[in-house]
């Protein structure tokens, strides 16, 4: 054997080398990104299956006539809202006189709405604090602070 094909099988035998140790770092390179993806994609669809458990319960005010007010509660999230309770918060007796209504509200579902009918005082606050609590198939303690405008 000469001198120029012990070189050439050199190469060759190096650029092989190169080759597979070029390909397991591409393959690692892959498999990591795929673990990443797979990572993401799990806890998207987790994401997705707690937010079909839940409710969203909101409000809003509708102004009516002499000082009339209805607070529209109502449900927004994927799932029905059970017991709901609305605790009105600062000394909301001192803006505002509030009706009659069932409490708790024992079932609301997706997209349903009832209504707390109230009448403002002269010269009360014109903002009303209230927390909205309720249990939902993802948990029986989920609650939310609001702030409505009155005026």
């Amino acid at each position: 054997m000469d001198a120029g094909n012990i070189i050439s099988s050199v190469l060759s035998l190096i650029a092989i080398a190169l080759t597979i140790i070029m390909y397991f770092k591409h393959d690692k390179r892959l498999k990591k990104q795929e673990e990443k993806l797979n990572a993401y994609q799990i806890r998207k669809i987790e994401d997705e299956e707690s937010n079909n458990k839940k409710a969203q319960v909101r409000g809003n005010i509708i102004k009516g006539d002499k000082g009339r007010r209805d607070m529209r509660i109502y449900n927004m999230g994927k799932s029905p809202a059970k017991n709901i309770y609305i605790n009105f918060l600062d000394n909301s007796d001192e803006k505002v006189t509030i009706m009659k209504y069932p409490s708790p509200y024992e079932f609301l579902n997706i997209g349903d709405h009832f209504d707390i009918i109230m009448h403002l005082y002269i010269g009360g606050s014109d903002v009303l604090k209230v927390k909205l609590a309720w249990e939902d198939d993802y948990s029986n303690q989920n609650e939310h602070i609001q702030h409505f405008k009155l005026t």
